[in-house]
């Protein structure tokens, strides 16, 4: 009578001890698509700041490298977004230029670039800016 009372009371333990694990390993995956995810958009933002980054670095190359007479004080019009930088979305390209600004002395301008970008919730991503200053190019130089 004891064996037939231990059997008795294991039956159905394969199962619960199957489902138990069925529920730990779909709560274990849960977590690792969730990590990966997380790490796939945190290297997706990473990638957007990079290509921003580098934009603004150019954008300023460029228009450093004009001559100092040609910068005008105001917004700088005609800028254009490279190819890369186009995939950032609705990308939001800013350029300034300040005359004799009190940190570069008299003779200097300021140059200030800006790039943003959406997010994927829609709202604006924190921008990318590069400020540089330029001096007019002594006599003889």
């Amino acid at each position: 009578m004891t064996a037939s009372r231990r059997r008795s009371t294991r039956r159905g333990s394969l199962l619960l001890e199957t489902a138990m694990s069925a529920f730990m390993l779909m709560l274990a995956m849960t977590i690792v698509v969730q990590a990966i995810s997380s790490v796939a958009n945190a290297r997706r933002n990473w990638d957007r700041r990079m290509i921003a980054a580098n934009e603004v670095s150019n954008q300023v190359e460029r228009l450093a490298a004009r001559r100092f007479e040609e910068l005008k004080s105001g917004p700088v019009d005609g800028l254009k977004l490279s190819t890369e930088a186009q995939g950032l979305p609705s990308a939001d390209l800013k350029a300034e230029v300040v005359a004799a600004d009190a940190a570069g002395g008299v003779d200097s301008k300021r140059i200030s670039v800006q790039l943003r970008w959406r997010n994927a919730a829609g709202d604006w991503s924190t921008p990318v800016r590069l400020t540089t200053w330029i001096h007019r190019r002594k006599e003889g130089a």
